[in-house]
């Protein structure tokens, strides 16, 4: 089976975006078409005490081409208008010292960024200049599903998994899921970023009459970046998918030892897709339907999780139902996690396990093409444990109120420096980790042009440490505080609006090394570091 991709080419006339009627939404966690401003004049201007502007305007832009957006529905608090051809507005007779502007465009988002909503809350003196508010045209990942002999595939479910990043490292999250068409065309709108596009399994499509196994663009997890489909604000990217598509047949699958009860069955093919397995269970074997392929079965009890049992094994169906594959099966190793108390703290009320936000996080993809993530469990006597499948895991926690992770460690392995390996069989050994409450804290101000500004800080440890960046708002007169930091050596960057990236890639932070700062922190310690923020205009998504 083949994924190729065929074209690519930009869009930015604002007539083609025209023609997408969306409605404006939360969408997941992502807020569509609120504006963004720019970093033109009023942005960033101190709001020391001043009147109340009778005037508030300006005019709204398309942050892909710099050209103005007509009929954009620019609200402010109550009150709404509409842009003229030159994309200008006005809010006459205005009595709001403060406002919340909202613009909307069907076609654009607010921001590229995720998680971000873009509403814009700003004070009389930012409303008495002429505001410059930025909208993003939408992306558009298009193509067609076809049979390997060039048949259109309809009703193929098509997924834009886009891969986003947070505090706690990077994860995968669906952007859109639309259906193939008659033709097997697809056409899914999404904001900028890095996406894969993944078909699910369909045990039974209706222009075949066969199975149509999942294939994705590009194949496997991707987690090198060079991988990933990057796609640009007003961009569209064309692609030809070609799953595989065979007859279902019954494979036969006993247990050793039997009778283990509900069983969760996936089966991962050869290029990394998942087929979700319904089981049927019979006197002398449990029956699955798989097509004709080769696959790594894996099954997994879902009794009680601190007596989990996995049994992994390669199938080869042929043309034909087959019998006796034997699922072997054996515990998923059961990690105890203890907490202790760093001798220097202050105090011995430490906080909980459960509060450090404590996970193992791994490369492999998980049955939904995610990475897999695994929680803390509990037990009765309030004890905790990780129940993990043989594998190389990252552990990754964050800060509970005063308290910091300070080291974790498993046998002789430094877990804030070295993965986590879990052998097969391998119980007993705790993970250890260490908190302490004795921190420092960072405080200053951030610029825009020379006038303070509310931004976004961020705060990226020179060392690995459970929690992968510190981020705070500034507020609207660009001061920030971070408390409770752990002592140590950070680089520190301020953008202007929201900005997620691997910071642990060093090259994250090149294109905007002039405004990247060194600081160092110690115990009981607040310097103060005053920042210059990257504009937005900066950030072209």
């Amino acid at each position: 089976m083949s994924a190729n991709r065929i074209v690519c080419r930009l869009r930015r006339n604002d007539s083609i975006l025209f023609l997408v009627v969306l409605v404006c939404a939360l969408w997941g966690d992502e807020a569509r078409c609120p504006a963004q401003i720019g970093g033109a004049a009023g942005v960033g201007t101190s709001i020391a005490s001043s009147s109340i502007p009778d005037l508030v305007s300006g005019r709204v832009i398309n942050a892909a081409t710099d050209q103005p957006v007509r009929r954009a529905l620019v609200r402010l608090n109550t009150r709404a208008v509409l842009t003229d051809s030159e994309g200008r507005f006005r809010f006459e007779q205005n009595k709001e010292s403060s406002a919340n502007i909202l613009v909307t465009k069907p076609g654009f988002y607010a921001t590229a960024e995720y998680g971000d909503a873009g509403n814009l809350y700003l004070q009389s003196a930012q409303l008495a200049a002429p505001l410059e508010l930025r909208i993003y045209p939408e992306a558009l990942l298009t193509g067609v599903v076809l049979a390997p002999d060039g048949t259109p595939l309809p009703e193929i479910s098509v997924t834009a998994m886009r891969r986003v990043y947070d505090d706690m490292g990077r994860r995968w999250v669906p952007a859109d899921q639309r259906p193939t068409d008659v033709h097997g065309g697809f056409r899914i709108p999404v904001p900028a970023g890095e996406y894969r596009i993944q078909t699910r399994y369909s045990p039974q499509n209706s222009a075949m009459g066969e199975a149509v196994l999942p294939v994705a663009v590009p194949s496997g997890s991707a987690s090198n970046t060079s991988q990933l489909i990057g796609i640009h604000s007003g961009e569209e990217q064309t692609f030809e998918l070609r799953p595989a598509v065979s007859a279902i047949h019954t494979v036969g699958v006993s247990q050793s030892p039997p009778d283990r009860g509900f069983l969760r069955i996936s089966a991962r093919t050869a290029n990394g897709g998942t087929v979700q397995v319904n089981s049927m269970p019979a006197s002398d074997e449990t029956k699955i339907q798989l097509p004709q392929g080769t696959y790594t079965l894996t099954v997994r009890t879902m009794g009680d999780t601190d007596a989990t049992e996995l049994a992994e094994t390669t199938v080869m169906v042929p043309d034909h139902d087959i019998s006796g594959v034997v699922l072997r099966f054996s515990p998923v190793p059961s990690i105890p996690v203890e907490l202790l108390i760093d001798s220097s703290s202050s105090d011995t009320s430490s906080t909980g396990l459960a509060q450090l936000g404590l996970s193992l996080q791994s490369e492999q993809a998980d049955s939904d093409g995610g990475f897999a993530r695994i929680g803390l469990s509990p037990r009765a006597n309030q004890s905790f444990f990780f129940s993990a499948p043989p594998g190389s895991y990252r552990l990754v926690g964050r800060n509970s109120g005063a308290w910091y992770i300070k080291s974790a460690s498993y046998g002789d392995s430094d877990l804030l420096e070295q993965e986590l390996v879990v052998a097969p069989g391998a119980s007993g050994t705790p993970i250890r980790v260490v908190v302490s409450n004795q921190t420092a804290a960072l405080q200053g101000t951030v610029h825009l042009n020379g006038d303070p500004v509310a931004s976004w800080v961020y705060l990226i440890p020179n060392r690995r440490s459970a929690q992968l960046v510190y981020s705070t708002r500034s507020s609207s007169t660009g001061s920030y505080s971070l408390d409770h930091l752990p002592p140590g050596s950070y680089q520190a960057i301020a953008f202007q609006r929201r900005h997620s990236v691997d910071y642990r890639d060093p090259e994250s932070l090149t294109s905007f090394g002039d405004r990247a700062q060194a600081v160092t922190v110690n115990v009981g310690d607040k310097p103060t570091l005053n920042l210059d923020a990257v504009p937005a205009t900066e950030v072209i998504p």
